[in-house]
């Protein structure tokens, strides 16, 4: 997995920034029934995640044409599209955009999205997570040509993508596209929402994505 376009410094009340979400399949085997994951947080463990009115975070919905919200719960995060099967060097590029109002706390945040698939018997599941770092800054600030910094841990839920979550077409990478896309696994996680916030727990394995 990889997120591409998002710059590393973003000024508070600057408007909406475009940036995506790619999830490769690097491996020899078809992976099936995948659902994509996102959101933003304010710490690199996950666990503190933006509230909708500080940070807006939308996927864009290929069916209908529009931009959708992710604001489970009223915090940044949701299921941002899924895909029946993905090939064996095939991948997905999921359009987000994020918003950083004017109410958003100046100091880090972080991006971040999982991919969770599994067989049809929902038996052998796996998980691959990416995320990367930004800054929040004050309004006015030059930020121009940033770029974010990869690390922390990305949110992993147990629920379910509901019956709005648009279906992700794949396509054929391109060559030697693998190698530049870090994968990192994870063996499991559970979602827990509490009153005062999201807490993500999981655990970790070697690296790869695997069933």
């Amino acid at each position: 997995m990889s997120i591409t376009g998002l710059p590393g410094k973003i000024a508070a009340g600057s408007g909406w920034h475009k940036f995506s979400l790619n999830v490769l399949n690097n491996s020899d085997s078809t992976l099936n029934d995948l659902a994509f994951f996102a959101g933003a947080s304010s710490d690199k463990a996950g666990e503190d995640l933006f509230k909708s009115k500080q940070v807006q975070l939308q996927a864009w919905d290929p069916d209908n044409k529009v931009w959708e919200n992710l604001d489970e719960g009223g915090y940044a995060v949701g299921y941002v599209g899924y895909t029946d099967e993905l090939k064996p060097d095939y991948e997905v590029d999921i359009p987000l955009r994020i918003n950083v109002t004017s109410s958003a706390p100046v100091g880090a945040g972080f991006s971040l999205g999982a991919t969770i698939y599994g067989d049809s018997d929902a038996e052998c599941t796996g998980f691959g997570d990416v995320s990367y770092k930004f800054q929040i800054v004050s309004s006015g600030t030059d930020t121009t040509g940033t770029k974010p910094q990869e690390g922390g841990e990305a949110p992993v839920t147990d629920d379910k993508p509901d019956s709005n979550t648009p279906e992700v077409d794949g396509s054929l990478a391109s060559t030697g596209s693998s190698s530049a896309l870090p994968m990192i696994g994870l063996a499991g996680g559970v979602a827990v929402v509490a009153g005062a916030g999201a807490v993500f727990v999981v655990r970790r394995r070697r690296a790869g994505a695997e069933a």
